[in-house]
């Protein structure tokens, strides 16, 4: 066992130290994902996360910064021990100034140019996802919790050209999640095949107005036939109105049948809340777009999320968004894209990652060219 300053403090679940989990899956991870746009622009979007893999012996981060048709991409992992506990993998690190209010993300110097120093400041309370859970060839895949979080960011960024961005609040907003629990790994050699997921629609959506915080994530296998439906809603501190849960959500996406891989364009989503009230939201997609396979989300070129890689290793590379025959590869695992949001005349913004599959029924326009490995839901 190993010992960490978290073992000082009175917070231990279980009958072994905070280096360690209640089951030695190795698949049990958690991790953080923040999401950074440009609402003024519209166009710029960095994405970053970190991921601690206590039986992988596996810290790692990735940050995604996609701007102007470009995306930069750099990937780090780490052996977790003895520093079981840092939230730093390399240039990159997590600094929690105030649990559940700030956190501040800083990237060092690093081979691929991309530097940043941003705070996420929260404008909402955290909001509780419902528990997932799955089975699959009687073993638990999906034992996992998550709560997602709305706000705003301050700081900079430089650019890997070397343009400084200053990043203020009125203008980027700023969404993040925490997530921990077991999920599946990549398959190893000589495993059983994964079973194809029951979902044939996927969208997780953390969406922000001034004066409301709302975040869905819906898992359809056919319109309207949820199989996984986790949706809430949140006002702002001092607001003292009693929000009736939501119990069912609509949606109507239009979708880009030109673009070399599925991509919104907008559309109403309609949520239904328990007392019979709806809301209708109207959503306009932006251009801003960050690819979570950057991160490693379905892995690129052999680098896969929970993968062990040594003490430490990095690499980058950078991608040209415009170039329509490698545009699916790019963005065939989900993407943050930077949508506006409307209530009214009430304007806000947030990310929405989607992901259509055949055999789904509707949004033939959202279907991936051709059929891929099944993906992994968030």
């Amino acid at each position: 066992m190993f010992l960490s300053p978290a073992d000082e403090y009175f917070t231990h679940q279980t009958a072994l130290t905070h280096a360690m989990v209640a089951t030695s899956d190795p698949s049990w991870r958690e991790r953080y994902w923040v999401s950074l746009q440009d609402t003024e622009t519209g166009d710029t979007v960095l994405t970053l996360g970190l991921g601690r893999y206590p039986n992988q012996d596996v810290m790692e981060a990735f940050a995604c910064f996609s701007d102007n048709g470009r995306q930069t991409n750099l990937r780090l992992s780490r052996s977790l021990l003895p520093d079981s506990h840092a939230m730093a993998v390399g240039p990159l690190s997590c600094d929690i100034v105030e649990p559940l209010k700030e956190l501040r993300f800083t990237l060092g110097n690093n081979d691929s140019g991309l530097r940043f120093d941003v705070t996420f400041e929260a404008r909402f309370e955290p909001m509780l996802e419902g528990k997932f859970f799955q089975i699959s060839r009687a073993r638990t895949t999906y034992d996992a919790i998550r709560y997602v979080q709305h706000g705003r960011a301050r700081g900079w960024i430089v650019t890997p050209d070397g343009r400084r961005i200053e990043v203020t609040p009125d203008r980027w907003w700023a969404e993040r999640d925490h997530s921990w629990g077991t999920r599946p790994l990549p398959r190893a050699e000589g495993q059983p095949p994964g079973e194809r997921p029951e979902w044939k629609l996927l969208l997780f959506a953390p969406l922000q107005l001034p004066d409301l915080a709302v975040h869905l994530y819906v898992q359809e296998s056919r319109p309207g036939q949820p199989v996984h439906l986790s949706a809430g809603l949140i006002a702002p501190p001092g607001d003292d109105r009693e929000l009736s849960p939501i119990t069912a959500v609509d949606h109507d996406l239009k979708w880009d049948d030109r673009a070399a891989a599925p991509t919104l364009v907008g559309g109403r989503v309609t949520l239904t809340q328990l007392d019979g009230e709806k809301i209708e939201l109207e959503i306009r997609a932006l251009r801003g777009r960050a690819h979570l396979r950057g991160g490693g989300y379905e892995g690129w070129n052999g680098w896969r999320q929970g993968q062990w890689r040594g003490d430490l290793t990095a690499e980058h590379d950078e991608w040209d968004l415009t170039d329509r025959d490698n545009f699916y590869r790019y963005a065939k695992a989900g993407s943050d894209h930077l949508v506006e949001v409307r209530r009214g005349d009430t304007v806000g913004y947030g990310v929405i990652e989607y992901m259509v599959l055949p055999g789904y029924g509707r949004y033939e326009e959202a279907l991936p060219p051709r059929r891929s490995p099944q993906p992994e839901p968030r």
